[in-house]
């Protein structure tokens, strides 16, 4: 039997996604989904281990998943909303908030930059409303733009100075 004290929480399941028993496993903490060897749920009070049949990354925080033997929209609808958990030993989760990690928010008044796109301004905010998260930059010209958050385009962030430094595509500022 799983304890409490073996596991910790990473997220919670969302809604279904068509009709084969796909589910959205949105996640609260920065953790390898598809490297762990199963999530656990809390069912009528007992830690129940369920493992994947897929997983299919959504974005930066969201999984759509397949679990072992959801396999309808009813099944997968039973789960809707529960919390999840992984194994102690599967994850390290610094409960204190102290990692090294950045999160979109952290970077909210730092300058952003791609010479080679010609951009140069200063992360206003976030956008988070999508699973598509944004930066809303204020560029040098005075014009708002909305910035695709993901790790591809980040070449690096330069926390002394304050400074993320983007690789964009070419013409995506153009959208």
């Amino acid at each position: 039997m799983i304890t409490a004290q073996e596991i910790s929480p990473i997220g919670f399941l969302g809604k279904t996604h068509g009709v084969n028993g796909e589910i959205n496993l949105i996640t609260d903490v920065d953790v390898d989904i598809e490297e762990l060897s199963c999530i656990v749920l809390d069912i009528d009070g007992i830690n129940v281990p369920f493992f994947f049949d897929s997983i299919r990354p959504r974005g930066t925080e969201s999984y759509l998943v397949m679990i072992d033997g959801v396999d309808s929209e009813a099944k997968a609808a039973m789960l809707v909303n529960k919390k999840v958990y992984a194994l102690n030993d599967e994850v390290a989760i610094d409960e204190a908030g102290d990692d090294d990690g950045f999160y979109a928010e952290d970077l909210v008044g730092f300058r952003i930059s791609d010479p080679a796109v010609g951009l140069d301004g200063e992360i206003t905010g976030i956008d988070d409303s999508t699973d598509n998260v944004l930066f809303i930059v204020e560029a040098a010209s005075g014009k708002e733009l909305l910035i695709p958050v993901a790790d591809e385009f980040i070449a690096g962030i330069d926390v002394d100075r304050k400074v993320v430094n983007m690789d964009l595509p070419v013409g995506l500022l153009e959208l």
